[in-house]
């Protein structure tokens, strides 16, 4: 492994870039190999089959200064933007991050390579976002309600195990989170809110992504209350305490956010948003 050697990524035709030969041959496969310019990328190799990452660069967009101006108006820790992001050393951070949680004993990827430019890790399995969204899926693969509503528990107590840790994920979802023969992998560690917010306020700022994700699909929906209940059974009083100003900021925008719906009411955005607040709303006012 080098960490923060140069690097000679080429580029290909089209949207693909060319590994370098000596990553090639650290993992034993024909130069040239191509992957894709930005995102991820499986590879069969001879010791298993890995994910090659590229870095991103930056993006800038109306979404991406949404959240900055929130926060400018309702100055709340829970609010801030993670400095992680695209380009520079992220994938150095992310691969920083994956050791540190490796060495806490939490699930997570086997680094292969990592630098500036690339962050390779093993494959882990699969992620179940195509079973919870379609029921086509889950019946090719044998997979019916009652096996992934216990998938996403076991993704639920991976996440309250990382807070007993006394970390956070960042951006929790069901597609960051693999799953072979019954073990659950952390992925996609971009994030690292502990950087600009109390950790409590980061690990109540996961509870709402991670059910947001899973108000975002009717299967996981109907899980959600149950996911929620365990979070809640282990969380520190500092992050209930959290939890319950969120909730109060949610409570400003939960009426507006009804009356777009009217207007909108196939948005998914909109209806994750209020079905994860009530469900939330309904499980803190205990």
């Amino acid at each position: 492994m080098r960490p923060d050697g140069p690097q000679d990524l080429k580029s290909s035709a089209g949207s693909t870039v060319t590994l370098p030969r000596d990553v090639c041959d650290l993992l034993d496969i024909a130069y040239p190999t191509p992957v894709g310019r930005i995102g991820n990328t499986r590879i069969d190799t001879p010791d298993g089959a890995v994910w090659v990452k590229t870095v991103e660069p930056p993006r800038r967009s109306l979404n991406t200064l949404i959240l900055p101006t929130i926060s400018f108006l309702a100055p709340a820790p829970i609010l801030r933007r993670s400095k992680a992001g695209k380009g520079g050393d992220t994938l150095l951070r992310q691969a920083q991050r994956i050791r540190a949680l490796h060495t806490m004993g939490l699930s997570v990827p086997t680094i292969r390579y990592a630098d500036r430019d690339l962050l390779i890790t093993a494959d882990c399995g699969q992620t179940m976002e195509r079973f919870v969204r379609y029921a086509d899926a889950r019946n090719e693969h044998g997979l019916d309600e009652t096996g992934v509503r216990d998938i996403i528990m076991e993704i639920t107590r991976t996440l309250a195990d990382m807070h007993r840790h006394g970390t956070a994920h960042g951006r929790p979802k069901v597609r960051d989170f693999a799953w072979r023969n019954g073990k659950v992998t952390i992925l996609d560690l971009e994030e690292q809110p502990e950087e600009v917010m109390p950790i409590a306020d980061a690990q109540a700022r996961d509870i709402f992504l991670w059910v947001h994700d899973l108000c975002s699909a009717e299967l996981s929906r109907k899980i959600a209350p149950d996911s929620v209940a365990l979070l809640c059974a282990t969380m520190t009083d500092a992050t209930r305490g959290s939890m319950r100003r969120f909730l109060r900021l949610l409570r400003i925008a939960a009426l507006p956010a009804r009356l777009m719906l009217r207007v909108l009411p196939k948005n998914r955005e909109l209806t994750s948003g209020i079905a994860a607040h009530d469900i939330l709303r309904d499980t803190f006012s205990t």
